[in-house]
């Protein structure tokens, strides 16, 4: 009964969580078309602001030399008494005296400009910083969205339906190859497409030409370059969150191929041993086996500074036993890094033990590292 209450519970709590944060998502969104909006009336104010700026510049040029020029005369007149009577020189007085007004006058109402001019750069400024935030905001919400309404309703059922350690472990697993494929479809279907629309809305930046034509369409060129890398880099993030080729081809031609993309792109020499290859009846068992050794390559790669690794694999009806060593700098105090909160070694040590496997790392500093596990090979026993 206390079982079924808290159940219950979390139900609950997952739709205030669910509703509060469409809440806040719709907020965000009324707060960032407001801001968009106040940007855009801010850019034709400024735009507006900024011909005024050069017109009444050009103004207080003309009234410099104006002013200049009465002074001069001013001071020719003054100076010469026999020549010009007090007439002459009351009026240079007051021609010079109504210049120097006038062009006071007219650098005051420059300054007010430039003050306001630059205050509307200021606001633009920060709308456009706060605009920007509030569309990050957006999409990490959107996908906090996505995760929850897709996944978390169906959360206390899934507890429900969890018996022991090892139906809670293998669910697990299943539940992050799930979300990793959810991951693959959310960056083909989002930041995928995005990218590839922003290729065509870069090009709307060649309408820019104030400056120089040649350099702008140059970076315009540079920019598609980034994109298309991004949208190469995307792709392959895909595959190695879901490698679709551990199904269709099976787990040993799948590490025959993150092995050649590390030997081409890594420079490092791989030697893949294969001792016997039965049949994998379990899928967890196949992604699993495959995860650990992903790992282990993942890690020689960002950490070892080795030339050389070997794998061995010897997949038998029984059990699959695997080792993969290095010659790079190795593992200082092996037994203590274990212990920590190092994700790639408790990641594997944990996927390993679900499947009442065992994994040991043996290493020496300058002398490598060897990491050998060991899995059963058993029938499918996990699935409802």
């Amino acid at each position: 009964m206390e079982k079924e209450v808290n159940l219950e519970n979390m139900n609950k709590i997952i739709e205030n969580i669910v509703s509060s944060i469409k809440s806040g998502q719709d907020e965000m969104f009324c707060i960032y078309e407001s801001v968009k909006e106040e940007t855009e009336k801010i850019e034709l104010e400024l735009s507006e602001l900024k011909e005024k700026v050069k017109i009444i510049i050009n103004e207080v040029s003309i009234l410099e030399k104006e002013e200049k020029r009465f002074r001069n005369k001013l001071f020719i007149v003054s100076k010469d008494f026999n020549k010009y009577t007090e007439d002459d020189i009351k009026n240079a007085y007051q021609e010079a005296t109504h210049a120097q007004m006038r062009l006071i006058l007219k650098r005051e109402e420059e300054k007010s400009l430039i003050k306001a001019r630059n205050d509307l750069e200021v606001r633009l400024k920060r709308n456009m910083q706060i605009a920007q935030k509030a569309e990050n905001y957006m999409y990490k919400m959107k996908s906090v969205m996505d995760f929850l309404i897709g996944d978390l309703k169906n959360v206390s059922e899934k507890l429900s339906a969890l018996e022991d350690k090892n139906q809670i472990g293998m669910n697990i697993i299943k539940a992050q190859e799930e979300e990793r494929r959810k991951i693959v479809r959310d960056i083909h279907d989002g930041p995928a497409q995005s990218l590839a629309s922003l290729v065509i809305r870069s090009e709307v930046l060649e309408k820019i030409m104030d400056k120089d034509i040649t350099l702008l369409k140059e970076e315009i060129k540079d920019i598609k370059g980034i994109i298309r890398n991004t949208l190469k880099d995307i792709r392959k993030i895909m595959y190695d969150i879901s490698p679709s080729s551990l199904d269709d081809l099976g787990l040993i031609p799948t590490i025959k191929r993150v092995i050649s993309d590390i030997i081409y792109d890594k420079k490092i020499n791989i030697e893949f041993v294969v001792l016997n290859n039965e049949k994998i009846n379990n899928p967890l068992v196949k992604i699993t086996v495959f995860r650990v050794i992903q790992e282990c390559l993942n890690n020689i790669c960002k950490h070892s500074r080795a030339n050389n690794v070997l794998i061995k694999i010897d997949i038998n009806k029984k059990n699959i036993c695997a080792v993969v060593q290095d010659d790079g700098i190795g593992l200082e105090e092996c037994e203590k890094l274990i212990s920590k909160d190092s994700f790639g070694i408790r990641f594997m040590k944990e996927r390993i033990s679900l499947l009442d496997g065992k994994l040991d790392i043996q290493s020496k500093i300058g002398q490598g590292t060897k990491i050998i596990f060991i899995v059963p090979n058993k029938e499918v026993e996990y699935e409802n």
